[in-house]
């Protein structure tokens, strides 16, 4: 039986306006010589280095920078090896002692860039700072028919009586929401929800209104629904946030609940992959749809749980994969590393 929710209107007004906007906050792994940063996809490694007595003081300062880089490299290439990359690879897994990986590796480690010096009492601290994508992960990724892309999903076109239905639930809708929220703004009646569903709706529609603060709600709605039913999505943001057992990667996989994968795909462009990293990560999904990854129509979809012990594979709901497979232009950004993934930490 469907519950019956009342919100006083004046509650919901205030709810809305006193919506201020919060500061993002990254999604961080720390350790106890640096820190990786996955909403950025940068890698921070701190390095501290001394020199010998009986040295004048600018050769004391120069080699104490020149031993806190080096200790910096040599943490930086510790917290590197452990940056997980699918389910089942890291990047220690991809490293072998005395290979052309290993060598590539350890020059793109050398290339790290320091953001941060400091020399006090005779000890230099450096922390050096290297991005996941680009240099790196075309060091470590292997050929992409390599890269675990399992049971490539040929992207499926939806007929066009499938979109005019679509259109004409979602015109419904906005319907439902004027009747709702627009009409009942002057009365005094309290604003009454039916069953689950709409609660859900509105909980989502009060956290866009709070994220967008648009001046027109109803208009900015039809606009949206204009852009959902032509297929117009610019980006991918799955909300994991009820999958405490996720695991972040660079490159997780997306599944339909029948196991089927939907990212990465053999339409996956394995050089956006390379150079952008797959995907990217955050803590608030009104930070994530501003993100210039997926904004500014992204297609949100929600995460049930990990693929059979797969820690790094998302399952998404089988009504939710066919959106994205109906879906050309989400398909497209998606596959061209569009991918966010909200978390809870």
């Amino acid at each position: 039986m469907s519950r019956r929710i009342k919100i006083q209107l004046a509650v919901l007004v205030v709810a809305l306006g006193l919506g201020g906007t919060a500061l993002a906050e990254d999604v961080i792994e720390k350790s106890s010589s640096g820190e990786v940063n996955w909403t950025k996809g940068i890698i921070y490694a701190k390095g501290y280095g001394t020199a010998k007595e009986g040295l004048s003081a600018p050769q004391k300062r120069l080699l104490s920078r020149r031993a806190a880089v080096v200790d910096g490299q040599r943490n930086l290439l510790e917290l590197t090896k452990g940056v997980r990359l699918t389910s089942m690879t890291k990047v220690v897994d991809q490293i072998v002692e005395g290979s052309t990986t290993a060598t590539r590796v350890q020059g793109v480690i050398r290339g790290a860039v320091p953001v941060e010096e400091h020399y006090q009492n005779d000890i230099y601290t450096v922390t050096l700072a290297m991005p996941i994508g680009g240099e790196l992960l075309q060091a470590v990724l292997p050929e992409q028919a390599d890269l675990a892309f399992q049971n490539p999903t040929q992207i499926q076109r939806y007929s066009r009586l499938l979109r005019i239905e679509t259109y004409r639930a979602l015109e419904n809708g906005v319907k439902w929401i004027e009747n709702q929220m627009v009409r009942p703004l002057f009365a005094s009646e309290p604003f009454v929800l039916s069953n689950q569903q709409e609660a859900d709706t509105a909980r989502r529609l009060i956290e866009w209104i709070d994220a967008q603060q648009p001046q027109n709600v109803a208009e900015a709605l039809r606009a949206s629904v204009n852009e959902y039913a032509s297929g117009e999505f610019s980006g991918l943001l799955i909300d994991a946030t009820a999958v405490p057992e996720f695991e972040m990667a660079t490159i997780p996989t997306i599944r339909a609940e029948d196991g089927t994968v939907i990212y990465p795909s053999e339409n996956t462009s394995f050089d956006d992959i390379a150079n952008k990293r797959g995907v990217s990560y955050d803590l608030d999904i009104n930070d994530a749809v501003r993100n210039e990854r997926v904004a500014r129509v992204p297609l949100i979809v929600r995460a049930l749980d990990i693929y059979e012990g797969l820690k790094s594979d998302l399952v998404i709901p089988a009504q939710d994969a066919q959106k994205i497979r109906g879906s050309s232009t989400a398909s497209e950004a998606m596959n061209k590393a569009g991918v966010m993934i909200v978390i809870s930490i």
